[in-house]
């Protein structure tokens, strides 16, 4: 479909649409490219530009001018019936159609295990941070009934308490807060990205293994982290005493991640290690202590499946 010289940017409607996204099969003016350009998740998008633009590539052979019938491993690339005999014959070759749609399959699959960890990093932050704000309040509660019995000689010691606890909360809260919208970004992108391959179904091979590959330089550059531990708080109450105020309080402990026992596990079934903060378990048929946790190796029959791992020491 080619395009007019007096076409608009599709974006701001406003500049002259002299610029293509093959990928997202938009119209773009010079400084709307540039915009695009700059963004993370479109930053590796390829354009045609020009005046005159026609959005339907050439799917025959330059060469040849015959339609593309083979997918070429060694070259990957496609080729026409003449160049698989003239140019590829000792090569790897497979139907283009076949090839393409592995493809997509595979880049589908990919995508999905990072909807599913992204999912799961998402939920594990939020019961985190539930468990983690009602420590808050069982600590709060604990000092706050100590310093009730003192009545007004010990209110100052018990505000500058409370401050402090949720003064840190806030600090906490911030971090799992940055943490979940990371997270819920690529969540996002992820059910974009899926929702884009869905709709390139009816899109020629050539085309579509084209725009795959550039989608799964996107797909690729999602390094998905493992969630930070949660931080977690406690309160030790002292024996009291009457003549010192500050022996009447227990022992505020903010106890950062880092520092929260964590425990070594191994899959049963590929022996891939793990390291969890949840204490090990005995279960009913299996011998010694572990934990029935997924597995988080992709190569593993039971990964992002809920599986027993042995219990191999702390950390």
């Amino acid at each position: 479909m080619a395009q007019a010289a007096a076409s608009t940017c599709e974006i701001c409607t406003a500049g002259a649409g002299e610029h293509y996204c093959q990928l997202c099969d938009q119209l773009f003016c010079g400084s709307c490219k540039l915009s695009h350009l700059r963004t993370k998740i479109s930053k590796n998008h390829t354009f045609l530009s020009g005046p005159n633009i026609n959005r339907e590539e050439t799917l025959l052979c330059t060469e040849h001018e015959e339609i593309y019938l083979f997918y070429c491993h060694d070259c990957d690339t496609p080729v026409c019936r003449i160049c698989s005999v003239e140019k590829h014959s000792r090569h790897l070759m497979t139907d283009l159609t076949k090839s393409t749609e592995k493809f997509r399959s595979e880049l589908a699959k990919d995508i999905e295990s990072k909807v599913t960890t992204s999912r799961q990093n998402v939920s594990k932050i939020e019961k985190d941070t539930k468990a983690y704000r009602e420590e808050v309040k069982a600590v709060i509660k604990n000092f706050t009934d100590e310093g009730n019995y003192w009545k007004k000689l010990i209110d100052q010691k018990v505000d500058s308490f409370v401050k402090l606890v949720q003064d840190e909360e806030q600090k906490a809260l911030q971090k799992t807060s940055a943490h979940t919208k990371v997270y819920r970004g690529v969540f996002e992108n992820c059910q974009q990205w899926q929702k884009n391959i869905k709709e390139m179904e009816t899109i020629a091979d050539v085309l579509l293994l084209r725009k795959l590959k550039h989608l799964k330089i996107d797909v690729d550059n999602i390094d998905l982290k493992q969630v930070p531990e949660r931080s977690s708080v406690s309160y030790r109450n002292k024996k009291h005493s009457d003549t010192e105020i500050d022996s009447l309080f227990g022992e505020l402990k903010f106890r950062p991640p880092e520092y929260q026992k964590r425990y070594r596990y191994t899959c049963r079934s590929c022996g891939n290690e793990q390291v969890s903060i949840e204490e090990p378990a005995t279960r009913y048929r299996h011998s010694g202590q572990g934990l029935s946790m997924a597995c988080n190796n992709s190569k593993c029959g039971f990964y992002n499946q809920l599986w027993w791992h042995d219990f191999r020491g702390k950390v």
